[in-house]
């Protein structure tokens, strides 16, 4: 039985006849090309190092709102923990009471005087 021959060109021929010229022409040229190509290689790697969804500056501002948002969460923590502990005592202590009277509103018990001293 004969051997079929393929009359279609494959998809990789082009490449074949690319890498078969190459291989043929003298060292200058390929060595050129190997520049240019590393030169355009280089060129796409600090793009993408600056400029992609990847990039050190997305990666550098994502980190520090990261921190700012951690930082805000821990100062409505401490005022969430403050304000139940406030709110407590407002509920239970008599005595904590008439103190945000006396400094926050300037109250005081009947017949009770107040002195003021101001300073020189």
């Amino acid at each position: 039985m004969p051997r079929r021959i393929r009359t279609k060109p494959t998809i990789l021929t082009p490449a074949g006849t690319l890498i078969r010229r190459l291989r043929e022409s003298d060292g200058h040229i390929r060595r050129r090309l190997v520049r240019v190509v590393l030169a355009l290689i280089a060129v796409f790697f600090i793009w993408s190092c600056f400029d992609s969804e990847y990039g050190m500056v997305r990666i550098v501002r994502l980190t520090m709102e990261r921190d700012g948002i951690a930082q805000a969460n821990q100062r409505k923590t401490a005022e969430l923990i403050d304000a139940v502990r406030i709110r407590e005592l407002l509920k239970s202590d008599r005595s904590y009471i008439e103190y945000i009277a006396r400094t926050r509103y300037h109250m005081a018990a009947p017949d009770e005087t107040i002195y003021r001293f101001r300073g020189r």
